[in-house]
């Protein structure tokens, strides 16, 4: 297995998860393989593809993907192909013929190929003993990459004559989603291989600014050595982005599903290659992406779940070192995905998966807690948690209010419990409260009952999470339990801190406002818009909303840097449309 590595692959060592992966697909054993993105997921159906023999087959989900494998397995001196509507007739002809006389070790196919009659028929004829799901996270409905195709392909692998094993991989799979994946393959609960979907290298922040076109220029200016991904919603934000980029001098480039085929397959090579550092896109970017050194990627908006952002976040920093994993978060963005869901023509159980997922992305983008613990948690929620240290709420020095009284007191309830309880049950007993339950455990005569009974359920929830996201507590199947490091804590040793969350009754809120809008100088700018608006022949609102022009009739800004800082005001309409609001606001100001 090592030897197998070494040689083709260059590596001593597996990484975690790889090695227990491959012993399972050697003894013949069905088996999902849940590693973070970057962590080599790869290598756990090649190895074992070689050492088997015959031809593996690889269902993947994207023709650039298949095209990285196979030429990253190509340039090792593996024998593989891919067949896919990206290859001329005569190509896949000859592709065709290398299967069938037994020359290929490897070939990538997209599940739809499986419609191909032809096809199963000239599968039926080879060697097979191992069949891969990449990006499996695809086959599952509550995945956030759902394929129906994906799931419509197993009945047809499984009904090929060969006896083989099957190997399915993913990034992104919630506990749920892993549970859908191993009843469709039958895979048995023990042949799951998890490790945990920490990337200590990566640096997540969540930054609330109203101002992201300027945030977006500065950061990119302030790295001008390093490559990064800029992802948007919309193509036309890519396209505004990317134009602001290049008004800066920044070496980018545009992908998104808008362009055609030779086009994308351009922007992503001029990516790979380094002959350009930024891309601005969608998410139709990224999967597969054979690029270890991408140093930043930042989210211009928040996607509608964590798996999606983790994803896409996560192919920053495949070489393990540091890197940053920026999201830009504006509430405008929820309004976005609420109304993608609502028009989704889903079912109603589907939508309302959506809208949880899309509640749990809020929580991430609102939380105060470790932002990598939050999605430590989210993906594996009996992991032990540990806090990063490095993250934006980690070092954001807002964690004043010390709790260790507190925690002690909640660490000694769980104890002196005779069994182990989950959330709502301990909250209950700290608060005192009287139920059937508690009555039946005998709780209600512990010394502890009660004793914080000064408390709100909010408040000793945000107390206990403190404690599980610290590492203090731990928790399994939702039932808490205390961790050895507590011994610290009960022995003074150490304090803990956590953020305010007492209200402080005689509080003085001191609220900076910009001034109110000056009525005089909005009806000016109005006719400015009105008369730009005749001569362009666009909308009004198509230049400037009323709320940016409301902004400009606060602030009163007196050049471009100052308006770029206002929202709504983009880099192609700061150059075409400001000009002339400038002079009128100056016009202004010098009468007043």
């Amino acid at each position: 297995m090592e030897s197998t590595l070494s040689h083709y692959f260059g590596f001593d060592t597996f990484r975690p998860g790889q090695k227990e992966i491959i012993t399972k697909v050697m003894n013949h054993q069905n088996v999902l393989g849940v590693l973070p993105t970057g962590g080599g997921k790869s290598i756990c159906y090649q190895v074992p593809g070689l050492m088997l023999g015959g031809t593996t087959i690889v269902i993947s989900p994207l023709i650039s993907l298949m095209k990285d494998q196979v030429d990253q397995l190509k340039a090792t001196g593996i024998r593989a192909a891919y067949l896919n509507s990206s290859l001329t007739k005569k190509e896949q002809q000859t592709i065709e013929t290398q299967l069938k006389q037994g020359e290929l070790q490897f070939l990538y196919v997209a599940p739809e190929r499986f419609d191909n009659g032809y096809f199963v028929h000239l599968l039926q004829q080879i060697s097979i003993h191992l069949v891969a799901f990449d990006e499996a996270h695809c086959i599952s409905k509550w995945g956030h990459d759902f394929r129906p195709s994906y799931q419509e392909v197993i009945d047809k692998v499984f009904a090929l004559p060969q006896d083989f094993t099957v190997v399915a991989l993913t990034a992104t799979a919630t506990a749920e989603v892993q549970r859908d994946i191993m009843a469709r393959l039958n895979i048995d609960k023990q042949d799951e291989i998890k490790t945990s979907t920490k990337r200590p290298n990566l640096v997540f922040q969540v930054n609330p600014t109203y101002q992201r076109q300027k945030f977006v220029l500065e950061y990119v200016t302030h790295h001008d050595k390093e490559a990064g991904i800029i992802y948007c919603s919309t193509r036309k934000q890519v396209e505004e982005l990317h134009e602001a980029l290049i008004e800066q001098d920044v070496n980018s480039t545009i992908y998104h599903a808008g362009l055609s085929n030779k086009e994308r397959e351009a922007a992503q090579n001029d990516f790979v290659y380094d002959r350009v550092r930024v891309v601005v896109a969608t998410n139709a970017f990224g999967m597969g992406i054979d690029k270890s050194n991408v140093r930043f990627v930042i989210h211009y908006n928040m996607p509608g779940d964590l798996e999606s952002y983790y994803q896409e976040a996560g192919r920053a920093g495949r070489d393990g070192l540091k890197s940053e994993c920026i999201l830009l978060f504006s509430e405008r963005d929820i309004g976005l995905h609420q109304y993608f869901i609502s028009s989704s023509k889903a079912d109603d159980d589907y939508k309302d998966k959506m809208g949880e997922k899309l509640t749990k992305m809020m929580f991430y983008t609102k939380t105060k807690k470790c932002l990598e613990a939050t999605l430590v948690h989210y993906f594996e929620p009996n992991e032990k948690l540990t806090e990063c240290g490095q993250c934006s709420n980690c070092t954001q020095g807002n964690k004043t209010y010390d709790m260790t009284h507190e925690a002690k007191m909640i660490i000694s309830c769980i104890a002196r419990m005779n069994q182990q309880e989950n959330y709502s049950v301990i909250i209950q007993v700290l608060r005192g409260e009287e139920t059937d339950y508690i009555r039946y455990c005998d709780y209600n005569t512990l010394s502890t009952h009660g004793i914080m009974k000064n408390y709100t359920t909010s408040e000793l929830s945000h107390l206990i999470d403190e404690l599980r996201f610290k590492g203090y507590l731990n928790e399994h199947d939702e039932i808490l339990t205390c961790d050895t490091s507590v011994k610290a804590l009960l022995n003074d040793q150490v304090s803990i801190f956590t953020t305010p969350f007492k209200p402080k009754s005689k509080e003085v809120v001191s609220i900076n406002t910009v001034e109110g809008v000056d009525r005089v100088l909005f009806d000016e700018l109005i006719q400015v818009r009105k008369r730009l608006s005749e001569d362009l022949g666009i909308a009004p609102v198509s230049i400037f909303s009323d709320y940016t022009i409301e902004e400009f009739a606060k602030r009163k800004p007196e050049s471009k840097q100052d308006m770029i800082s206002i929202d709504g005001v983009g880099s192609y309409k700061l150059k075409h449309y400001c000009p002339k609001f400038l002079d009128t606001i100056q016009t202004y100001k010098a009468k007043i």
